[in-house]
């Protein structure tokens, strides 16, 4: 018996120091449910491409285009609301169409305005430019070689970034499409980050952003299409009225690479 109890107290003894060599055990690993590993495959599988994958920069919405040889896009920019002085409900857009053969010179502008809020009535207009001659055709269709008026040569040179403004940064969000030929995705941004389009804020004015959206063309190495809407106090936009209510900004690449039939306006 006591033979017995010696060996048992010498088995356990043994038994203690093998356990105390052991390795520690290993932490539990964190558990992945389905759902996280369906979201990093879908955001692997729809990442941009090197060079975009982490975040764009497009202060100027129109940016890069003038590395390429030949582009057309349109652009818009409306407000709806009131006078804020008077509270006198007041409407106002402006559009562009805008042509481009950047290793020729040549470049056309289709510009159209219309309502009280920027300070200017219907207008419909064509400016050209070929090299550095300028030409205007003006509403009523009149041809008129404008190298000496610089304002109204600018028609001729308007682009989306001096009208609307664009993005300082945004980062991808795992959205992708391929939309009239172009293969895009999705950006976002945070307010701090958009280029409002050209406003002057009067005393106690401000803006904010109600909503927007991005999507790039890594190919192009630029915008597709912009959208952003801005909910505004006191700001004065083309006119010289401060205005209350909301702006609509809005950009869209058409093509790339066309070289386009740019010629001086008949009846010049």
């Amino acid at each position: 018996m006591r033979l017995t109890l010696a060996r048992l107290l010498a088995c356990l003894c043994i038994a203690a120091l093998a356990t105390g060599c052991l390795p520690a055990p290993k932490p539990i690993p964190t558990v992945t449910t389905l759902e996280m590993l369906e979201t990093a495959q879908y955001l692997t599988q729809n990442a941009p491409p090197p060079g975009f994958e982490r975040s764009v920069q497009f202060p100027r919405i129109d940016d890069n285009l003038a590395n390429l040889p030949s582009w057309h896009y349109v652009v818009s920019l409306s407000f709806d609301g009131v006078y804020a002085d008077s509270q006198e409900k007041t409407k106002g857009s402006i559009s562009a169409e805008i042509f481009s053969n950047e290793l020729s010179g040549e470049r056309r502008v289709i510009l159209k305005a219309s309502g009280s809020a920027f300070g200017a009535t219907e207008r419909d207009v064509e400016g050209v430019r070929i090299s550095n001659d300028y030409y205007l055709v003006d509403q009523n269709k009149v041809c008129t070689k404008v190298n000496d008026a610089p304002a109204e040569s600018k028609v001729a040179d308007l682009s989306a970034g001096s009208l609307i403004g664009g993005v300082k940064n945004a980062t991808p969000v795992g959205e992708r499409k391929t939309a009239n030929n172009f293969k895009v995705w999705e950006y976002t941004f945070l307010p701090e980050d958009v280029v409002p389009p050209a406003l002057d804020l009067s005393q106690g004015g401000k803006f904010t952003i109600a909503a927007g959206d991005l999507w790039v063309s890594p190919a192009d190495k630029a915008v597709y299409e912009y959208n952003i809407t801005l909910n505004v106090e006191n700001a004065i936009l083309q006119g010289g009225r401060p205005l209350t209510g909301q702006i609509r900004a809005a950009y869209q690449l058409i093509e790339t690479g066309t070289a386009f039939n740019i010629a001086i306006p008949y009846g010049c």
